[in-house]
């Protein structure tokens, strides 16, 4: 088979990639900035936590979130994750707090479920 065949037969048509989707991704609730990807969960993905002052938060976490930033020193006081120190994760965009970054052997984000669009 010549080099011309061999492409030919690795070509898709139009209809082929019209039937890709693209990932869908996760937004910021308040501006819609781009915050992470679903591909980005981790296991075990969404939690139910209540901080010192009474407040329950459902959060879901993900290896990384490239649209929201560290706020803050981070901290192991009333940590939810032994082990690991949190710090907020706001918004690159607007600033809004969207969730928790905690930092121990690795790193990772708690986005608040309610603070972003899936």
């Amino acid at each position: 088979m010549d080099e011309t065949s061999k492409i030919a037969e690795l070509s898709v048509d139009d209809s082929e990639v019209a039937n890709i989707e693209p990932e869908k991704t996760i937004l910021c609730k308040t501006c819609e900035h781009e915050i992470t990807k679903p591909s980005l969960a981790i296991q075990p993905h969404e939690h139910t936590f209540t901080n010192p002052m009474n407040m329950v938060f459902h959060i879901a976490c993900y290896r990384d979130a490239p649209g929201a930033a560290s706020f803050g020193v981070p901290t192991k006081v009333a940590t939810w994750f032994p082990g690991y120190a949190w710090s907020l994760a706001i918004c690159l965009d607007c600033k809004s707090h969207i969730g928790w970054w905690f930092e121990g052997d690795d790193k990772f984000v708690g986005l608040i479920v309610d603070r972003v669009l899936r």
